[in-house]
């Protein structure tokens, strides 16, 4: 990969030395995916580990009857290894780094305090797996598409106060695999927000005019 200033922005290894990054990474693999194009496969290239350089990709479940559920949403910095029954998929044009496990393995060997960099990284995913399980299990859906809502406004650009403009990327369908529920259900909470003048729907955007609410609406019941 030529332009290695972007790794050094990102979490995984801010906190390296430049020689370092450049040393074990400067000779892996970089791809560059537009928009709905598919990443990878269940445990393709397993000998690899995913960092999406830019971008935003999909890693979602495929069942035999057509049926989709979306694990996770990586954003750039985030990685992602192939050993799993996964699918990954491009949702907006995006840039992937392939580093060789046994590349990464070198590095730990040589730098043994990146490992807590890793566990730290590795911690957030799995917190988020857990939220996904417990939003499934114990929200109804519209408390779940509002913190789906809340979750990508706090990653995105702030327009004013309490004005956000979202760059989703997906479609009403994607969302619904993502909270466990249906196109229908997603459309008609989106049309009400809307009329609600709490957002405006653009195409692969959201701007949210009220963001107080969206964060209102968010908040466990028990809080």
């Amino acid at each position: 990969m030529k332009n290695l200033g972007k790794l050094q922005r990102k979490q995984l290894f801010s906190q390296l030395p430049v020689p370092i990054v450049t040393k074990y990474l400067s000779h892996c693999l970089s791809k560059k995916y537009k928009k709905k194009a598919e990443i990878f496969g269940p445990e393709e290239h397993s000998e690899y580990i995913y960092l999406v350089v830019s971008g935003r990709i999909r890693v979602y479940l495929r069942y035999p009857n057509g049926k989709e559920f979306t694990l996770t949403l990586l954003d750039a910095g985030d990685t992602y290894s192939g050993h799993t029954r996964a699918f990954g998929q491009a949702i907006v044009d995006s840039e992937i780094l392939f580093i060789p496990v046994e590349t990464f393995r070198n590095l730990l060997m040589e730098v043994p305090s990146f490992a807590m960099t890793v566990i730290g990284v590795l911690g957030d995913s799995l917190k988020n797996s857990i939220n996904t399980i417990e939003s499934l299990v114990f929200k109804e859906v519209n408390k779940r598409l509002y913190q789906f809502i809340y979750s990508l406004a706090l990653s995105s650009d702030r327009q004013e106060l309490h004005s956000f403009q979202v760059n989703i990327g997906l479609t009403h369908q994607q969302i619904a695999t993502i909270v466990g529920s249906t196109r229908q259900t997603v459309n008609t909470f989106f049309n009400n927000l809307q009329k609600e003048g709490v957002l405006i729907l653009g195409k692969d955007k959201i701007i949210i005019q009220k963001f107080d609410i969206i964060m209102e609406r968010a908040k466990d019941d028990d809080e």
